[in-house]
C-alpha cells in the first residue's frame, strides 16, 4: 500500500532520530512495534528477538500480542513452545484456541484434549470447541459422544456443527460395530443422540415437512429416558410445527398442552429449595412452548386472542432478558395487525421489563407510521409519555419531537400543559437527550435557534454521560501503530477495543486514517466509520473536531465541479454521497448500484449518453460517478413537484413513480409526510440526508441547521 510505503519511508529516512524520538514515546513498548517493522523487512530473526523482549517488558496489552505473534514464527518447535507458554500464562479460550490451532497442525491432538478439558461447551468459542472434538475423533476418545450430543443440544446450529457431524458420522460408518445400524432404513433403529442431531440438521436445512414428522419420535425419545427435552430441541420442534404443517391449530394446542404439562411439573418443584433452578428450567421450557403456541394460533388467522393470550403467558415465565424481548417484540407486531388500542395496553404492562431498547425500534418506526396515518394524533403524544423512559433514546426522541410537532400543529391534547409548552418541553427532550441528528436539526428549526455557539452546544451534547472504563493500554496500541506507520492494522484493532477507547484515542485513531486517506481512500471509509460510531455511541459532550470527522468533504474537487455544472446544493451532494456510499468510491450494492452516489449501471449509461460521455467511461472512477449521480439528481428537482428538492432525494431512493404516488394530505406538513411515507427505508433515507445537508451546511457554508431544514421541507 502507498500510504504505508510512505509511513515506512518517512520511518526510514531519518531513522535515528525517529527511531530514538519514538523510543522515548513508547518506551518498554517500542520493542513490539519494531518486531512488527523486522517482520516487514523479512528479518524474522529478530522480530522473534524483539517479540520476546516485548513479552517481558510490554503493557499486558502488547505483551500478550507478541505472544501470540510468536506462535506464528520459527520453526515447529519454537511455534510449539511459544503455544504452551501462552496457553500457560494466560489460560483464557482465547489463549487456548491460539495455542489449539497450533497444536492441532502439528497433531498434537492429546496436548489439545488435555488442555481443553475445562472449557464450557454451551459457551466457548465454536473454533475452540471444534478444534478439542476434532482431537477427541482422532484419538478416538470415548468422551466425544457425549460432548458432541452437549454440543448440538445447547446452543443454535450453525455449519461449523453440520460439516463435525459429517466427519463423525464417517467415522462411524468405518466402524463394523456401528455401521450397520447407521444404514438401518428406520429412523427409530438409529441411536437416540443420532436421532436428536439428525433432526436439528433438517430443521437447520429448513426440510420442515420431514422433520414435523419427526416431531413425536423425538419426544417420544425424551419421555422413554424420563428426562425433558433440551430447550434448542424443543425450539427446533417449534419451528418443525411452524413451516411443516398446515394445521396451525393443532399444533398451537398441543404446545399449549406440553407448556402446562412444563407448568405444573415447576410449580411443584418450587416449593423445595433444592429444586428451584429445575423449577426455572421447566418455567424457560414453558416459554418455549408457549411462545410457538402463540406464533401457530397467529398464522391460523382467525385466533389472535389466543395468540396474544399465549404470548403474555410466554412473557410471564421466562426470566432471560432476551427471550422475553423476543416474545414481546412478537406480540406487538402482531398487534400492529389488530389494534392500537392492545398495543397501548401491552405497552402499559410489558415495556418497563425492556431488556435491549434498540431491538424495538423498528417496531416503534412501523407504530409511528400506524398512529400518524391514521391521524391518531392523541394515542401518539400518549405513547411517547408511556415509552420515553423505556423505548431506545433514539425512539424516545423520535416521538418527543413528532409530538411537539403534533401538538404546535393543533392536533393533540395535552394533560393539562398548555400546548406551546408543552411542544417546548417536547423539543426540548430532543436537544437534550441522545437524538439521531435529524430529529435534534429539526427541533433546532422548530425553536429557531440560531446563535453558532448555542447551535454548537446543541450538536455537540450525547444525552447523560455514562461511566466509561479505559483501557490506556490499548490507547498506547494504536497510537503506536500510527506513530510507527501501520495504518492498515489501526480499523481492525479498534473495531476489537472500541468499548474502551477514550474519546481522545478515538479521534486521534480517526484523524490519522482521514490523513492517510489522501494516499489511499479505504482509509478514508474507515476514518468515517470510526467517527460515526463513535459519535452514535458516545454518551455526554463530545469534541467539535468529532463532528467535522464525521462529515468529510473528500472528492471536493469533484463535488465542487459536479454542483457547479448542475446547480445543485453542495451540503446536499455531500450528503447524498456520505449517504449513499460513505465515501466508499469501490461499494456495491446486492441490487446492483455501484459506485460513490450508487447509480444502477442503467442510470448511469442514461445519463452518460445525456452528457456525451465516452462509451468507455468507468462508473466506480470517483469523478465520473460524481458527475453522472449528480446530474441524475438534478434531472429529478426538475421532475419533482414543485422542484422540491426533498422530493427528488425520495425519489433517488425509492424511484420518482413511487414518490408521485405517494400524495400528501393538503394540510400535512412535509415533516409529518415524511414520517408516513410507506418504504421504511425511504423514511430513514431522508432523515438521514436532511440531518447531513444540515450538517455540512453548518460546518462549512455558514448555514444555519434551521436553514437548511425550511430549505429541504419548502
Amino acid at each position: 500500500m502507498l500510504v504505508a510505503f510512505l509511513c515506512l519511508t518517512l520511518f526510514s529516512s531519518c531513522k535515528d532520530s525517529r527511531a530514538s524520538s519514538l523510543k522515548k514515546q513508547f518506551g518498554k513498548n517500542d520493542a513490539y512495534f519494531m518486531a512488527l517493522k523486522a517482520l516487514e523487512q523479512n528479518d524474522e530473526k529478530n522480530a522473534i528477538r524483539l517479540f520476546k523482549e516485548s513479552t517481558k517488558k510490554s503493557n499486558p496489552k502488547i505483551a500478550r500480542l507478541s505472544a501470540e505473534n510468536l506462535t506464528l514464527l520459527g520453526n515447529v518447535t519454537e511455534r510449539n513452545h511459544a503455544a504452551k507458554i501462552l496457553e500457560a500464562k494466560y489460560g483464557d479460550d482465547q489463549a487456548l484456541l491460539t495455542s489449539a490451532k497450533i497444536f492441532f497442525e502439528q497433531n498434537e491432538f492429546s496436548r489439545i484434549i488435555s488442555s481443553t478439558s475445562k472449557i464450557k461447551l454451551q459457551t466457548a468459542p465454536e473454533k475452540l470447541v471444534e478444534l478439542r472434538l476434532k482431537s477427541l475423533l482422532k484419538k478416538k476418545d470415548a468422551r466425544l459422544k457425549n460432548e458432541l450430543f452437549e454440543w448440538f443440544t445447547s446452543r443454535p446450529l450453525t455449519q461449523t456443527h453440520i460439516t463435525f457431524y459429517g466427519e463423525y458420522l464417517k467415522s462411524l460408518r468405518n466402524s463394523s460395530k456401528t455401521e450397520n445400524i447407521l444404514n438401518s432404513a428406520k429412523t427409530q433403529d438409529l441411536p437416540q443422540d443420532i436421532q436428536i442431531m439428525n433432526f436439528r440438521i433438517l430443521v437447520f436445512n429448513r426440510n420442515y415437512a420431514t422433520a414435523f414428522n419427526e416431531i413425536q419420535n423425538i419426544l417420544n425419545l425424551y419421555k422413554n429416558q424420563n428426562s425433558e427435552p433440551h430447550y434448542q430441541i424443543l425450539s427446533d420442534i417449534g419451528k418443525a410445527a411452524l413451516y411443516g404443517t398446515g394445521d396451525f391449530k393443532t399444533s398451537a394446542q398441543y404446545f399449549e398442552s406440553l407448556a402446562s404439562d412444563f407448568v405444573l411439573q415447576a410449580r411443584k418443584l418450587l416449593s423445595q429449595a433444592e429444586t428451584q433452578n429445575s423449577a426455572q428450567s421447566l418455567y424457560e421450557l414453558a416459554y418455549c412452548a408457549y411462545f410457538y403456541a402463540a406464533r401457530l394460533y397467529d398464522r391460523a388467522g382467525r385466533f389472535q386472542e389466543k395468540a396474544a393470550q399465549r404470548f403474555k403467558s410466554a412473557l410471564d415465565c421466562t426470566t432471560d432478558n432476551e427471550r422475553f424481548d423476543n416474545a414481546l417484540w412478537y406480540l406487538l407486531n402482531m398487534q400492529l395487525r389488530i389494534s392500537t388500542d392492545e398495543i397501548i395496553s401491552t405497552l402499559k404492562k410489558y415495556s418497563e421489563r425492556i431488556y435491549n431498547r434498540a431491538w424495538f425500534d423498528d417496531f416503534f418506526d412501523n407504530f409511528s407510521v400506524l398512529l400518524l396515518r391514521h391521524e391518531k394524533w392523541q394515542d401518539f403524544y400518549n405513547v411517547w409519555k408511556l415509552i420515553d423512559s423505556h423505548a431506545s433514546e433514539e425512539t424516545a426522541c423520535k416521538y418527543a419531537y413528532i409530538s411537539g410537532r403534533i401538538l404546535e400543529e393543533g392536533y393533540g391534547e395535552t394533560d393539562g400543559a398548555p400546548k406551546t409548552k408543552e411542544a417546548v418541553a417536547a423539543y426540548t427532550r430532543v436537544l437534550s437527550g441522545n437524538s439521531s441528528l435529524y430529529y435534534k436539526v429539526c427541533a433546532i428549526e422548530r425553536m429557531n435557534i440560531v446563535d453558532k455557539t448555542y447551535v454548537t452546544d446543541i450538536l455537540c451534547s450525547g444525552g447523560t454521560e455514562k461511566t466509561f472504563t479505559e483501557d490506556k493500554d490499548s490507547q498506547v496500541l494504536l497510537a503506536g501503530y500510527a506513530a510507527y506507520g501501520f495504518p492498515q492494522k489501526i480499523y481492525p484493532q479498534w473495531l476489537k477495543d472500541r468499548t474502551v477507547l477514550s474519546m481522545d484515542a478515538n479521534i486521534q485513531a480517526s484523524r490519522f486514517l482521514n490523513e492517510c486517506g489522501k494516499f489511499d481512500s479505504s482509509y478514508s471509509v474507515q476514518s468515517l466509520r470510526i467517527a460515526a460510531r463513535t459519535k452514535t455511541f458516545w454518551s455526554g459532550k463530545i469534541p467539535y473536531e468529532l463532528l467535522e470527522l464525521n462529515f468529510p468533504r473528500f472528492y471536493s474537487n469533484f463535488v465542487e465541479a459536479a454542483c457547479a455544472e448542475n446547480k445543485i446544493s453542495e451540503p446536499v451532494l455531500y450528503a447524498l454521497i456520505r449517504s449513499e456510499s460513505f465515501f466508499d468510491e469501490k461499494a456495491g450494492s446486492s441490487a446492483g448500484a455501484r459506485g460513490l452516489t450508487q447509480l444502477m449501471p442503467s442510470t448511469a449509461a442514461d445519463e452518460a449518453r445525456k452528457l456525451k460521455l465516452p462509451a468507455d467511461y468507468n462508473i466506480l472512477d470517483p469523478q465520473t460517478n460524481i458527475r453522472l449521480g449528480s446530474h441524475y439528481f438534478a434531472n429529478l428537482i426538475e421532475r419533482s413537484e414543485n422542484k422540491s428538492i426533498l422530493s427528488a432525494l425520495f425519489a433517488y431512493n425509492a424511484g420518482l413513480t413511487n414518490v408521485r404516488r405517494w400524495k400528501r394530505p393538503p394540510k400535512m406538513s412535509m415533516d409529518l409526510f415524511l414520517e408516513t411515507l410507506p418504504f421504511q427505508e425511504t423514511r430513514e433515507y431522508g432523515r438521514k440526508l436532511i440531518g447531513a445537508a444540515a450538517m455540512y451546511g453548518f460546518l462549512y457554508y455558514e448555514i444555519t441547521p434551521a436553514q437548511t431544514v425550511r430549505e429541504l421541507f419548502k
